[in-house]
This record gives C-alpha cells, structure tokens and sequence, in this order.
C-alpha cells in the first residue's frame, strides 16, 4: 500500500521564475570564451581555405587582430543578400563576394517563382516569398487627387480615407495613422538618374570589387582585360567615362578599358560579282539562293538534267 502525501500549494509560479532568471545578465566561463574568441591561434599561412569555418565577431567589431591569419572567416556582415551560387556551393569568389556567405533568412534572395507566377510548389523553399503587388509604388498623383493615366497607370490607385484630424492641422499619431495623410505637393517627375542629379553624391557608392568609394565594379580600376593585364593605370571615373561615352558618336570606343579589350576593325570585303554566285537550289549562276524564282525543288529538276546528259 502506498501512502500518497499531500504537498500544500505555494506561490510559486514557474513562469515568473523564467523571467526573473532572465533578468540577470551573467554567462559562464565558457560563454564568455567563446564570446571574447580567447585561446585562437595563427593559421600557418595566410589566406588558407576557411569555408567550414565560422565567422569572426571580433572583425565585423573591428576588433581582430590577426588579420588574414585568423582561423575564422571575416565576413561583412552588412551585405544585404545571401549568394544564391553559395546556396548550391558553386561560389568561387570565397569571402571575397560581394554577397553574403552565411545562412541568414531575412537576407534570402527573392523567389523566382513566387515573384513571377505568384506560386511555389517548394514547401521547403529557402528563399523568400515577397507577393509582387506589394513591391509597386503607391501612385503619388493619385493620393494628390487625380492621375490623367487612370487605370493604365503602373502605380497603385488605392482608395484612403483622409485623416481629419491632419487635414484640420495636426495628427498626434504621426506615420502610425490608420488614415491616409495626404501631401498636396507636386510630386516631382525629373526623368534624369541619380547620376545626373544635383544632390547626387558618388561617394555613397561601394565597389564590389576593391571595396572602395566613388566607383561600381564595372568601372574599377583594379580588373584584369582579357589578356591578363591590369588597368590600373586608367583614370577611371564613372561620371567622366559616362559623359566620354555620350559626346563621343565614332565608331572607336573611347573611355576606359572596362575590364575587357576592345579592338575595332575596318573590314573593306570586296563584294562577289553575281556572275560568279551559283544559286544552290536550282544550280544556276546569277543568284543567291533566296533569290531564286525556281522554288524549293528545283534541285531536282537540276539533279535530273545532269543525269541525262
């Protein structure tokens, strides 16, 4: 016979002590040297093959001093997409991509599929489902009041209701607003790119390339031609190599060498007298072949006059 013994209720919430305990920030031994990174030694040689490696906190905190000779990858953690070649592990750029070489799911390239037919019959697709509609544009004619394009229009017509309160003066709630804050300015239709913008600033942009400012990567002066050589020596500069390019209208390419050798050629051909074409169809001289009256049999006819002579 057991006897059961009566335990008498307390006030102890379980819960409550997961979020005491939580409160505390304390980490073990361990965790700590795992955070810090202590006890990583050199590699032997520099530059070694880190692909099963992790990646080095200390360098996106600017914090690593071994350099190219840390066991961990230095990843910039920054970049905004994951490599979709590095998915398939066909990635032959290393850490040197210009895309993320790290399982990120907020980062995950678009959905071909989903982006182009609005399904995917991958339940276990790795990339991301983002719905195509919302990636168009609220048409800002339209939220001003009229639009002259009307359905045709490749911005979105959505019917708001007007915050009263922000047309009276003031909306306490700001952006967070159920309603439609409506702007009454015109909105602006400068055609030109960034490029040719006034508030334009080249600096904001990264090379892919060499990492530097100023420059895309098609326009870097650290890329290898065709024959194996450097164009270091150009001055490249992407507003100067634009303009080159569209003031100058002859048939020599001007501008620098963008990573490829370019080579223009004035061939003079002769042309053949039609005397000396021999049609293929029906064997007679005097015309190209899709010149010839004789349709497409006349080969035969041609084959037969041969045999009987």
């Amino acid at each position: 016979m057991v006897n059961l013994t009566h335990v008498p209720a307390t006030d102890f919430d379980p819960v409550g002590f997961e979020d005491d305990l939580c409160g505390y920030h304390w980490l073990t031994d361990v965790e700590r040297l795992l955070k810090d990174q202590d006890g990583l030694s050199k590699v032997v040689f520099p530059h070694m093959d880190k692909t099963g490696r992790g990646a080095c906190e200390k360098f996106n905190r600017g914090e690593c001093d071994l350099g190219p000779q840390c066991p961990l990858r230095h990843i910039n953690m920054n970049k905004s997409v994951v490599c979709k070649h590095w998915l398939r592990g066909l990635c032959k750029k290393g850490d040197q991509c210009e895309f993320l070489h790290e399982i990120d799911l907020e980062k995950m390239p678009e959905c071909f599929f989903y982006s182009k037919f609005k399904a995917c019959s991958n339940k276990e697709c790795p990339f991301r489902h983002i719905d195509p509609d919302s990636k168009i544009k609220d048409c800002p004619w339209y939220d001003r009041g009229f639009c002259r394009h009307g359905p045709f229009c490749k911005h979105r017509h959505r019917r708001r209701v007007m915050c009263p309160f922000f047309l009276a003066g003031f909306c306490s709630q700001g952006k967070e607003c159920k309603d439609a804050h409506p702007s009454f300015a015109i909105p602006s239709t400068d055609p030109k790119p960034k490029l040719f913008q006034p508030n334009y600033n080249p600096q904001s942009i990264t090379c892919h390339n060499c990492q530097g400012k100023g420059h895309k990567a098609t326009y870097c002066p650290l890329l290898i031609n065709s024959q194996g050589n450097s164009i270091k020596g150009n001055n490249v500069n992407m507003n100067t190599s634009i303009s080159s390019t569209t003031t100058n209208n002859s048939n020599t390419p001007s501008g620098p060498q963008l990573g490829r050798t370019f080579q223009s050629h004035n061939h003079n051909f002769d042309k053949r007298s039609l005397s000396e074409v021999t049609c293929f169809k029906c064997g007679e001289k005097g015309h190209y072949a899709n010149r010839c009256g004789k349709g497409s049999l006349a080969f035969l006819s041609h084959s037969r006059n041969n045999e009987g002579a």
